[in-house]
């Protein structure tokens, strides 16, 4: 009995280290579902929904992180926000302040030019989250996306450009890892294929549109910036107010975000001049495998 003791504590060490990891990613994602859905109102059910917990646990880990300043509850509306340490933490970080001010001449001149909302969209791990944004100045302004808030790759059209660059096993890991978020945007889960369609379709034409996967009535056009070996996966995209766009405007629309990335040499250096940005894009096939 003795011999075997320390072998019983070895694995129950091991078991407590894998459970101190599982909690701390649990926790990580639920920050993630936070900053994702508190816009439209990130309530218990809603973050428990989307993470895949149970509410007993989401509640759980909800409160630490509350008391930890992570996160923020409203008691009014019963929702959690992301909270004034994650602020202050962000204070930290240069890279995504210096890709803000890197690219903020690039996406105003988008705006100026095609008079829509802009973005800067920047991958973060399995979701895409806005850099930047500039209003636009059509009657009608589409703003379906703020500063700070995260999508699921797939989601929205900057978001699309970015999961388009990646390989087809990645691809398919991704969108399959994203199910139960997307139940939180229009078509729920059933729009996992239709993201899919959509990697094809961006690969094809050197830039992705999205119609109502963010918000029903928006649509958007992203184009994916290929940054130097290390840097962040960024992407610039527009949204309008319509339920679908003109194949031609689209493409019209792509030409002038490529033109603004192709113009950007110091990030963008691996593309070359009059090159399309989005042409050097994996020339896989998912729908065939």
């Amino acid at each position: 009995m003795e011999a075997r003791q320390p072998l019983q504590n070895r694995t129950r060490i091991r078991q407590a280290a894998t459970g101190g990891a599982q909690a701390i990613r649990r926790a990580i994602d639920i920050v993630r579902v936070v900053a994702q859905i508190q816009r439209s109102g990130a309530t218990l059910s809603r973050v428990a929904r989307a993470s895949g917990l149970t509410t007993s646990t989401t509640f759980r880990i909800l409160r630490s992180l509350t008391e930890e300043r992570l996160l923020r509850y409203a008691a009014d509306d019963r929702c959690y926000f992301v909270g004034p340490l994650a602020f202050e933490l962000g204070l930290a970080v240069t890279a995504d302040a210096e890709a803000r001010m890197s690219w903020r001449d690039a996406v105003d001149h988008i705006a100026a030019q095609t008079r829509l909302t802009t973005y800067l969209m920047a991958r973060s791990d399995k979701d895409a989250v806005c850099l930047l944004c500039v209003q636009g100045t059509t009657a009608l302004r589409a703003m379906p996306v703020e500063v700070g808030q995260r999508l699921p790759l797939g989601i929205g059209a900057g978001s699309l450009a970015i999961l388009a660059t990646l390989e087809d096993q990645e691809v398919r890991r991704v969108v399959a890892s994203q199910e139960s978020r997307f139940d939180l945007f229009p078509g729920g889960r059933s729009r996992a294929q239709g993201i899919l369609k959509g990697v094809e379709l961006a690969r094809q034409r050197g830039f992705a549109v999205s119609n109502g996967t963010v918000v029903s009535g928006v649509t958007g056009v992203g184009v994916a910036i290929f940054p130097d070996p290390g840097a962040a996966q960024l992407a610039l995209s527009v949204s309008a107010v319509a339920n679908d766009i003109d194949p031609k405007e689209a493409k019209k629309i792509a030409a002038i975000i490529a033109a603004a990335i192709q113009g950007h040499r110091p990030v963008n250096r691996n593309v070359r001049q009059g090159e399309n940005p989005m042409n050097s894009l994996p020339d896989n096939r998912l729908s065939a495998r």
